[in-house]
């Protein structure tokens, strides 16, 4: 049996710093979770050189961004930050941290972020880290905050990651560092310090290359400061800074005419008495001894255009350009025009979904590949260059923009669609005819179907975005869905005549052959001001505000025929809302329909006897027609038989049970108890699924597969090595779903359960659950929800 990963959905944490253009090849990278994502840019030119003399412009021509690959999960918590180590040559090597003092190096491998080596010596939640890689030592820096200390620790390593020294750094105990650059100056290395006291701070590498001493601390900001960067020409040194108070500084860094034999004192009178650093910036507090050459750190400029705090300020590769990124839904590209500098380009989004941004990176389109013949690296002038044609931002909600200028002035600017994903746990995943849907804890619904035209998936609907998280979902039939959050409500939606004509478009199905003939919603949704409930839209409807801002942040539902963007999905693919299904008295948990999606069951969180019951519903009216009692704590998972006369449920009160219609009809609601399981399962029962209408198998966190008959008689058992979380059946093959995130396949040989392969397996002990496993209609597509906010589809080929 083959089985291919076909698909991965990640977002970008929502934290500065967390996004990185590779320089080798024409990928960003990004922390997603505890892993590290690599996804392409579409619609990217790539030059591509067979000599000196001989060269030419490859056009990328891919519709949507695709994530190639996601690192393994060497980090036990999330990433808090990301960054590439400098180099000289055309190598991308990586250093990243997490919440948890874990800070690892990585490096580009192909389509693949692979794993170097581990630094330790922090003890604290990783805000920052920075690294230069020389040719025979790479040196990293990374600050961490721990109440009551905090600080940051400096390692020299061999150009293979083996540790060859460290050196923890002191800061005032009153400031902490949030933010770090590095710059390799003739051969020794000057970081860049912002810290939470606003002042920026230099400090200089040691001639025995075994530590760091403080510089220079020089004052500018009036607020915290949150990123910093060298703009690395050693011959006009920049240094930008920026932050909450929304200006962003630019400082250079040159040679004192005057010849000093030691570093100039600070006069006293410029001294703060709590801190011993300087609160005003003055020419004397400013010079310095690095490297037995006397510098000067001196303001250069002032920049004001953000109206919100700036989180990320990134140079472009010759360090004359820079671009920032703010809350303010603005990323800002600088230019020192007539010896000023400007904001040249503002590049946004603008909606009622609309948030700040995190991060913002230059991509460099400027490549190199080896083809079937040698090539040639050759330099190129600067007007030749491309590395500030592409940009790519990360924003609040997790999803990455894209924008590339069109005309040789880098005046106009278009989108590029990005994949994107689920911010936080993916808790639920279905499977439709033609597409597939999911919800999670970022509170929204997400739509994926395969284009005709590229053959990978696409994010091409987010039908609900939500005020609660998500929990559940379950489609009744081709054209409605219902869906669960944490609230005591269940929702249904309706497929508007937008999406349909949109699936049709970019899949080449058929409407017909995905619908047949079930009832659609009119062309599109909106939510109305201070609701939660999607209103139909009419075509061609549109909502005037009071005053003309107001009307960007109005829907616009539209047909698509191609790969929407991030902020189109957010505002402008809503499915409207068909009724609120009220009877729950806590927040609501599972839902399934039965095969001929005439009757749902629903079940909510239940520490009580009275609340541990399925609700059946008749989805003609969707009146509610009956309660099932039997559990006594929370019902995690509801299956029905391929036949739909036999309910399986699973609960946290550790037993099964099946229900059977009292009369065999499918679409009937007179169910009753036929069977309870005992002590085979010792602890929470997670998730459960039909074999056939003969054998179904249930999981739990007892770490046991068992599979069952439909009288409820054990067939086949098997302990895995930990607790199952997820469970789904397609013919003889059972694939379990572990709390470290691994994948189990097993076949079912009417005896016993044999394992055939494992997919994931951590080379550390890691908490990110499989939290839902299911197979699509056809059986041969398995979708996997992950607690690491991962949705992946993998291809099972006999």
């Amino acid at each position: 049996m083959k089985i291919k990963e076909e698909f991965i959905s990640a977002s970008v944490n929502p934290r500065s710093h967390c996004l990185v253009a590779c320089k080798s090849a024409p990928f960003v990278v990004y922390a997603s979770s505890l892993q590290i994502a690599l996804q392409t840019v579409p619609k990217v030119s790539f030059l591509v050189s067979f000599s000196l003399q001989d060269h030419k412009i490859v056009q990328d021509d891919s519709e949507v961004g695709v994530i190639k690959s996601t690192s393994e999960r060497r980090h036990q918590k999330p990433i808090t930050v990301l960054k590439r180590l400098k180099s000289s040559g055309k190598v991308d090597e990586f250093v990243s941290g997490d919440v948890n003092s874990r800070v690892n190096l990585w490096k580009l491998s192909g389509e693949r972020v692979e794993y170097v080596a581990e630094l330790l010596g922090c003890s604290g939640s990783i805000g920052t880290v920075c690294g230069v890689a020389e040719e025979n030592r790479k040196i990293v820096a990374a600050a961490w905050v721990s109440y009551p200390n905090n600080g940051f620790e400096a390692w020299w390593t061999s150009p293979t990651g083996e540790l060859l020294n460290s050196t923890k750094i002191e800061l005032d105990q009153k400031a902490f560092a949030l933010c770090l650059d590095a710059i390799s100056l003739q051969n020794l290395v000057l970081l860049a310090v912002g810290t939470s006291k606003r002042f920026v701070e230099l400090y200089g590498e040691s001639e025995d290359r075994k530590s760091f001493s403080r510089l220079v601390s020089v004052a500018g900001h009036t607020d915290w400061i949150h990123s910093i960067a060298f703009n690395d020409d050693p011959y006009n040194l920049l240094v930008a800074s920026a932050g909450q108070d929304t200006y962003v500084r630019l400082w250079s860094i040159e040679p004192e005419s005057a010849t000093h034999s030691e570093p100039p004192k600070i006069p006293a009178a410029l001294l703060d008495e709590d801190t011993d650093t300087p609160d005003e910036l003055t020419s004397s507090a400013n010079l310095f001894t690095f490297n037995n050459s006397t510098l000067r750190c001196s303001s250069h400029a002032v920049m004001q255009g953000h109206d919100d705090w700036v989180h990320s300020t990134v140079w472009s590769e010759n360090g004359r350009v820079l671009l920032t990124a703010s809350s303010d839904k603005t990323c800002i590209i600088w230019r020192e025009i007539d010896n000023l500098w400007r904001d040249d380009v503002r590049l946004g989004i603008v909606g009622g979904q609309a948030a700040g941004f995190f991060s913002a990176v230059f991509l460099n389109t400027d490549f190199f590949f080896p083809l079937w013949v040698t090539v040639q690296i050759f330099k190129f002038s600067d007007s030749e260059t491309h590395s500030e044609d592409v940009v790519v931002s990360s924003s609040y909600f997790g999803g990455l923009h894209a924008w590339k200028s069109s005309d040789e002035q880098k005046t106009f600017w278009s989108s590029l669609p990005m994949t994107g994903g689920h911010v936080g746990e993916v808790r639920d995943v279905d499977w439709h005819e033609s597409f597939l849907m999911s919800v999670g804890q970022d509170q929204t619904t997400r739509a994926f179907a395969k284009s005709e035209k590229q053959q990978v998936y696409l994010e091409i609907a987010r039908p609900q975005v939500h005020g609660h998280d998500m929990q559940c979902l379950s489609f009744v039939n081709p054209s409605v869905f219902v869906s669960g959050a944490e609230e005591k409500v269940f929702r249904a939606f309706r497929a508007p005549k937008s999406f349909v004509k949109s699936l049709e478009s970019i899949t080449g199905i058929p409407a017909e052959t995905s619908f047949g003939r079930s009832q659609l919603a009119e062309f599109g949704a909106c939510v109305p001001a201070l609701g939660l409930s999607n209103k139909p839209m009419v075509e061609g409807e549109t909502v005037d505000g009071e005053h003309w801002e107001e009307d960007a942040f109005r829907a616009a539902p539209t047909i698509l025929t191609a790969a929407p963007t991030e902020d189109t999905l957010q505002q402008n693919t809503l499915w409207p809302e068909e009724h609120k299904l009220y009877g729950h008295g806590y927040e609501v948990y599972a839902v399934t329909a039965n095969p001929t999606g005439t009757v749902l069951a629903t079940a909510c969180k239940s520490s009580h006897t009275e609340h541990s019951v399925v609700m059946l519903w008749n989805t003609a009216d969707w009146s509610k027609r009956t309660d099932i009692i039997g559990h006594q704590l929370t019902v995690t998972q509801i299956a029905w038989n391929p036949s739909g006369t036999i309910l399986l449920t699973v609960s946290r009160d550790r037993t099964a049970k099946l229900y059977k219609e009292k009369t065999g009809d499918v679409n009937g609601f007179d169910y009753e108890c036929v069977w309870t399981s005992g002590k085979e399962h010792t602890r929470i029962l997670w998730a459960c699924d039909w074999i056939d209408d003969q054998h179904f198998v249930t999981v739990a966190r007892d770490q046991k597969v068992i599979v069952w008959s439909a009288e409820g008689a054990p067939k086949a058992q098997l302990k895995l090595d930990e607790p199952v979380t997820a469970v789904a059946a397609s013919g003889d093959l059972v694939v379990a779903g572990l709390q470290t995130g691994e994948l189990v396949v097993l076949r079912f040989t009417g005896e016993n359960l044999e394992v055939i392969e494992k997919i994931g397996s951590n080379a550390i002990k890691i908490d990110a659950a499989v939290l839902r496993l299911r197979f699509s209609k056809c059986g041969r597509k398995l979708a996997v929800a992950t607690s690491d906010a991962k949705l992946r589809v993998f291809d099972f080929t006999v």
